[in-house]
């Protein structure tokens, strides 16, 4: 199973470091402040200004705060920003690693998530909320050892109301979790459904369900409303307790002061270090809020990373490749063959389509044992399916994408226009030309032949065509003619018989076996 990112590990270390290091800066500031605080208040009841240092040392102590604050946002957006990039990669490359069929049962949406709002909780738990832990973790105590050297007195009076407000915080904090989830749950289902509606709006409007949509996304909207404002409420009232203990231990430090007697300069100082008391615990309550959200996201991820997941490493063999896979398919043995540098044709039944896709590498099945040339090692394999291969961009990256080196433009042209793509570099202004993603303004024609034509550019040891685009074709065989002739792989039809175009050998798994097609059997026949 692949790991989550560490926070100790790579350019991460060194802020994980220095973030605590400024938050100690910033006690050590505060600290000072709270002195000359004292000091200057002491000078002002005895009748006579500040003196400059003391002025001097509560505008640097200010100014020194203020930069270590800022430094470690700095700092802390920095780190978050690094874990999130990390699980980024860590969770496409898994993704790259699973089986096909692992894929496309996990619906667009949902995994669209895991790189949207799942990596916003990581990097706002890493970023802000764990350095805000650690910040907290060492001013609070520093702000007692103020309080402390201040006057024991007052730090007697004015820990243990904020100490209760800690524990409250603590007993209110249980809950937010589920409704993080509630709310997370709610908010991802609305995404998920306007993700698939939107693409085809315009046709549900053309079957009436327009309306009904609305009222959905009404209620729906409605729903997480009310989630959405119960987890604010709790995050709120989380935030507001450390602040109802911060005014009832100033109470406490005035009335003790009073009572005993103590400087008035005192009082002020320490009262001002409560001010500051506040901020850490209200961030606290920030930190909650972002850890819950957090540990829904890596519940989630850690689902996803548990699929099986073997990133596919293929060696380019120069020549075709027989191919071979045994064991059991759809709960019957199997064990096909297929010569290499033939052009076999399997018509579509049960399993049919998962073989050829585990021929092709897209969906390992421990059940079944696929052999190239006696080897496990993959070859270089050129598959073509339902969905074209292309990601926006120019046309030449589109023919040429996946394939190192990257043919030249003239070479590239060449074959775009063998398999008939010549309207296409015409319409585009050239291989210069755009087209968007999953090729969506070409033709279910087009799209075709520009699959077929990055296949024959990458030179591949074995071919795979299983798709709907190419059995719906009327030009097929004319296709396959083409490719056949300018390749010399094992090519590997799924579907009906090609106009035109002889198959080598057709596969039949229902006897279990790979025989000559009819043509090639008659063939042989005469000659013989």
């Amino acid at each position: 199973m692949s790991r989550l990112p560490r926070l100790w590990s790579g350019d991460r270390v060194g802020d994980a470091v220095l973030i605590p290091v400024l938050g100690i800066a910033q006690a050590v500031a505060m600290g000072i402040g709270a002195f000359a605080t004292r000091d200057a208040f002491t000078a002002l009841h005895g009748g006579g200004p500040p003196t400059d240092g003391t002025l001097a040392t509560l505008i640097l102590a200010g100014l020194a705060t203020a930069g270590f604050a800022l430094l470690a946002g700095i700092r802390s957006e920095a780190l978050g920003q690094s874990v999130a990039r990390e699980m980024r990669v860590v969770l496409y490359d898994h993704l790259a690693g699973m089986s096909r069929r692992d894929v496309e049962a996990r619906r667009l949406g949902a995994l669209s998530l895991r790189f949207v709002g799942d990596l916003s909780a990581v990097r706002l738990w890493y970023g802000r909320g764990l350095p805000r832990v650690a910040s907290a973790l060492v001013v609070l105590p520093g702000a007692g050892l103020v309080l402390w050297l201040l006057e024991p007195q007052i730090a007697g009076a004015a820990i243990p109301p904020v100490a209760l407000s800690l524990v409250v915080m603590l007993v209110a904090a249980v809950g937010l979790q589920a409704r993080h989830r509630r709310l997370r749950s709610r908010r991802a289902g609305i995404s998920i459904a306007m993700m698939e509606r939107i693409a085809v709006s315009p046709e549900l409007d053309l079957m009436g369900r327009t309306g009904f949509e609305l009222k959905r996304l009404e209620e729906d909207g409605a729903t997480l409303r009310r989630n959405a404002v119960s987890r604010r409420w709790q995050q709120e009232a989380l935030r507001m307790i450390p602040q109802g203990g911060a005014a009832v231990a100033g109470a406490a430090v005035l009335w003790m002061a009073g009572m005993q007697q103590i400087a008035p300069g005192t009082a002020a100082a320490g009262l001002s270090v409560l001010a500051i008391l506040i901020l850490p615990l209200r961030e606290l309550a920030d930190a909650w809020d972002q850890y819950c959200a957090w540990r829904i996201a890596r519940e989630k991820a850690l689902n996803l990373l548990a699929k099986p997941s073997v990133r596919r490493s293929a060696r380019h063999r120069g020549h075709p490749v027989r191919l071979r896979a045994t064991g059991m398919l759809e709960g019957r043995p199997l064990d096909v063959e297929i010569v290499a540098g033939t052009a076999a044709r399997m018509a579509r039944r049960a399993g049919v389509a998962h073989l050829a896709a585990a021929f092709a590498g897209l969906d390992p099945d421990p059940a079944l044992h696929i052999r190239y040339d006696g080897r496990t090692t993959l070859p270089r394999v050129a598959h073509i399916g339902d969905r074209p291969v292309v990601l926006q961009g120019t046309l030449h990256r589109a023919l040429t994408l996946g394939l190192a080196p990257r043919p030249g433009r003239k070479e590239t042209a060449k074959v775009a226009r063998a398999f008939g793509l010549a309207p296409l570099l015409k319409r585009t202004g050239g291989l210069k030309g755009k087209v968007a993603e999953a090729g969506r303004d070409v033709t279910v024609a087009e799209s075709l032949r520009l699959d077929l034509a990055r296949a024959m550019l990458a030179e591949p040891d074995v071919v795979v065509i299983d798709s709907a685009r190419f059995d719906a074709d009327p030009e097929r065989g004319a296709l396959l003619t083409r490719l056949r002739a300018r390749t010399e792989a094992t090519v590997l039809v799924v579907g009906p018989a090609a106009e035109g175009f002889v198959f080598d050998r057709e596969i039949d798994l229902k006897l279990n076996e790979a025989t000559p097609s009819p043509a090639v059997a008659d063939s042989a026949a005469a000659s013989f």
